[in-house]
């Protein structure tokens, strides 16, 4: 399968949290092919010290996601965030930011997903607010709180 991951989900490879087992297994899967959007990896540093600050995660934990994090990135494919996404992630929170509230970061996410998926594609995330307007579109998701 070709699996997207959003930065909610992906986080869980690298930290020990609810869902970590199910992402773990599909990104491990070498049936699955891991993409991620190119501003993930500013989202994970953000996402680690903000559970760094509110002492969620040491530092020794802290560490060792940042660095595991950077070994395995050169094994997933990095969609860039390129001018057609952000024109994408525009129309769609013109669509659904007003009554969804989608959010910035998932607009840019959703959008990239939206120019390079096919039909055997899956977005994971475990945003629940991403994952409902993902389920109205009508694409294929995994969320690994589930």
């Amino acid at each position: 399968m070709k699996l997207f991951f959003d930065t909610s989900a992906l986080v869980k490879f690298f930290h020990e949290e609810e869902g970590t087992q199910k992402v773990t297994e599909l990104i491990n899967s070498e049936e699955n092919e891991i993409w991620i959007l190119e501003i993930a990896s500013l989202e994970f540093l953000s996402a680690l010290f903000r559970r760094f600050r509110n002492n969620e995660i040491n530092e020794e934990e802290l560490e060792v996601a940042i660095s595991s994090f950077e070994e395995q990135i050169d094994s997933f494919n990095v969609e860039p965030l390129g001018n057609a996404t952000i024109k994408e992630a525009k129309s769609l929170l013109k669509k659904y930011g007003k009554v969804h509230g989608l959010r910035t970061l998932d607009a840019f996410h959703l959008g990239a997903f939206n120019l390079v998926c096919e039909e055997d594609w899956y977005f994971v995330t475990s945003d629940s607010n991403l994952y409902q307007i993902l389920e109205e579109i009508g694409f294929k998701t995994i969320n690994p709180l589930n």
